[in-house]
């Protein structure tokens, strides 16, 4: 097994617990990693602005994935790299939500869009997005400097949100992901063939090393192409199924102090030493 050089954790439901922090035990395990020279940042679904209070918390110096992997930031905030969403396909989408009632929040380089302040908008916030600038029409909105990353396309009836994604997809089928995130509210919008492990490839090339360097963790199907290319991929235990059983192993869930035990077996254990299972762990057959 290659030493981890690298750890890339996601946010919510995985280095987050349910309140939205990072528990006292995982923050001392990622502090004991840097502090013997592993580097840490996190892969997000989530805008830059949403990673700032965690960049200065750990000190993160390298750059962050942003956006599903559609954007890699320095931690000063400018772009390392990107994959926008072709503006003829945002506009699509954007009509299709509308006529279905749904409220379109566009990700962009700056921040969040939106054409109002509601109910979908309030859930974003609790987990920590900026509040969006508010918009009058979309196609001036997103030309220039306001090009479009990711869309969540959000209803608060979730049967709703389903068959919405089923439209979508054969709608979008071949040119553009359509993803399902961790808030039933949500349908998501992605340039075709952009991962957090398409990000990592970028990332891991820009420091000067390796996939197999990188530990990296996650909870859902957001994170799987992430998990899959990595030296070491790990799921929380409340993955879905198909991220679980891709991953070399699952650990304890965001609640559990899921990513701490994942470090602290992966990086913070002697080389060679013998050390017993972590009950909040299990390896994956190979």
């Amino acid at each position: 097994m290659t030493p981890v050089r690298l750890i890339v954790a996601d946010l919510d439901g995985t280095l987050l617990t349910s309140d939205h922090v990072v528990s006292p035990f995982t923050e001392a395990a990622v502090r004991a990693a840097q502090a013997r020279g592993v580097l840490f940042t996190v892969a997000t679904g989530k805008t830059f602005p949403s990673t700032v209070a965690l960049i200065e918390q750990f000190g993160i110096n390298i750059p962050l994935i942003c956006g599903n992997g559609t954007q890699v930031f320095a931690p000063a905030g400018s772009l390392v790299y990107e994959d926008p969403i072709p503006l003829d396909y945002a506009l699509e989408a954007i009509g299709m939500a509308e006529a279905r009632g749904f409220t379109p929040v566009i990700y962009t380089a700056y921040g969040l869009l939106s054409t109002v302040h509601d109910a979908n908008v309030a859930e974003l916030l609790v987990h920590h997005e900026p509040l969006p600038d508010l918009v009058d029409n979309w196609a001036t909105a997103l030309r220039g400097r306001n090009r479009p990353f990711k869309m969540v396309l959000m209803h608060q009836d979730h049967d709703a949100v389903s068959r919405f994604f089923d439209d979508l997809w054969r709608v979008f089928d071949g040119r553009a992901q359509i993803v399902r995130s961790g808030l039933p509210s949500v349908v998501e919008v992605m340039p075709a063939g952009v991962t957090k492990g398409t990000a990592l490839v970028h990332l891991v090339e820009h420091l000067g090393l390796d996939v197999r360097d990188a530990l990296c963790l996650g909870d859902n199907c957001n994170d799987l192409d992430m998990i899959r290319r990595a030296g070491i991929g790990v799921a929380m235990r409340h993955a879905p199924e198909e991220v679980r059983a891709a991953a070399d192993y699952v650990t304890g869930s965001n609640d559990e102090d899921g990513v701490g035990h994942a470090i602290h077996r992966f990086v913070l254990a002697a080389p060679g030493a013998e050390t017993a299972p972590d009950p909040s762990e299990r390896r994956i057959a190979q």
